[in-house]
């Protein structure tokens, strides 16, 4: 075969491959036979059952024994599965317990956070009240409570200015400011209100009519509280008491007032040293220092003592809107530069109540009166002595209704 041969046929391998043991297995030959004897096939379908009913595994045949051969193992797939889920919903839980753990950890920063920032007032607050000067509270015997108009909503504080020397007795100085502070918040208003100290009214501690700014000399600082409780029937809940020192130092921790002075205000202070103690001021919208600013309030030879208390409210009104602009940590610099200047029978409690609510009213409006209001007065010579003469129950009626009811916005100064 000339082609084999040019194909590298090689005829010893196909003789190699007929000694080759081609016969079949005898249980394996099924077609040896004229008839096939199907009994070994039979016995491989039909294979033996447990009890159970179910077919028990196929027996393997001896080449398949020989060779090493492994039969697959059926799975359970529903315990697998219940398996994979029971490792995930593992996985997941730890997941859970390292996120808990991480926002109790945060939430333990943020609570110790909150810790130290409610700490800081409450520091701030104890420093400050530390250092005013206490007085016993003296309830008034001249009115009874049930007389005095009373609210919930406000809080009245009476402010008053002295100029004590330091040879005379604080207590027995005339008030050279009165004012009424009022907290209201109901409105969410402060409120102002000047008195007079040239008005003529009846002092209880002294039994006998006088000008208002001699309560003191008869009762004290709590003999004008009750001067002013007992002929305005307004409930007062205690009394401020701060020298010229003080409004110096308060009006320099807020960096000066702005206020707008005029040709004439600015003249008085500045040629007359021997009353305003060396002070200069200049006409127009200038920044006052706490000197300048005391000098300013204490102008009253150009005008009335009407201007007086009004240059008086204005420098307040001033001071208040530096507190509302700088916030919670301005207020702690002016209360505690002042501190130490103020005296009063309000105890601690009473400080922190009241200033608490003030905080809110800050940013509400902050009217201004006086007493007495206009066209319930007069000038009168009381003993070769000028004064204001007064109609004490009209001005007690506008003074409860200006206090407790209006919300201060209608109200401008004449």
């Amino acid at each position: 075969m000339p082609r084999f041969d040019r194909e590298g046929f090689n005829p010893d391998k196909r003789i190699r491959n007929d000694e080759r043991d081609r016969s079949v297995p005898e249980e394996e030959n099924y077609y040896g036979a004229s008839t096939p004897d199907l009994s070994a096939f039979s016995q491989r379908s039909e294979r033996p059952r447990d009890n159970r009913g179910e077919m028990a595994p196929p027996q393997r045949s001896q080449r398949q024994q020989a060779s090493g051969f492994r039969p697959e193992v059926t799975r359970d797939v529903g315990e697998e599965q219940r398996r994979r889920n029971v490792r995930s919903a593992e996985r997941q839980q730890k997941a859970r317990n390292k996120k808990q753990a991480a926002r109790a950890k945060r939430k333990a920063v943020i609570a110790a956070a909150i810790a130290v920032i409610l700490l800081i007032p409450i520091l701030m607050v104890t420093s400050v009240f530390g250092k005013i000067n206490y007085d016993e509270h003296k309830k008034n015997e001249f009115i009874a409570a049930s007389e005095l108009k009373h609210s919930a909503g406000v809080k009245n504080v009476l402010l008053l200015g002295v100029d004590a020397r330091a040879d005379e007795d604080s207590e027995t100085s005339r008030a050279d400011t009165m004012m009424l502070i009022s907290v209201d918040t109901k409105h969410k208003c402060i409120k102002m209100t000047s008195f007079l100290r040239d008005t003529w009214v009846y002092l209880p501690a002294k039994d006998g009519e006088q000008r208002l700014n001699a309560a003191s000399t008869y009762g004290g600082y709590a003999g004008v509280v009750d001067t002013i409780e007992y002929n305005f029937g307004v409930d007062i809940d205690g009394y401020v008491v701060a020298d010229f020192q003080m409004f110096e130092v308060l009006v320099d921790s807020i960096g000066g007032v702005q206020v707008e002075v005029t040709e004439e205000e600015a003249n008085e202070v500045t040629n007359h040293p021997d009353r305003y103690g060396d002070v200069v001021l200049e006409a127009g919208n200038r920044l006052l220092t706490g000197e300048q600013a005391l000098a300013y309030c204490r102008i009253r030879k150009i005008d009335t003592d009407f201007n007086r208390t009004q240059r008086q409210r204005t420098v307040m009104t001033s001071i208040l809107s530096e507190a509302k602009k700088g916030g919670v940590f301005t207020l702690y610099k002016m209360a505690n530069a002042s501190a130490k200047y103020i005296e009063t029978d309000l105890s601690k409690a009473q400080l922190a109540t009241i200033a608490a609510a003030a905080l809110p009213c800050l940013k509400g409006d902050m009217p201004q009166e006086k007493v007495p209001f206009e066209g319930t007065w007069e000038y009168a010579n009381k003993g070769g002595a000028s004064v204001i003469a007064i109609n004490v129950d009209k001005n007690k009626e506008m003074l409860i209704d200006y206090i407790y009811n209006q919300d201060g916005k209608t109200n401008t100064e004449e």
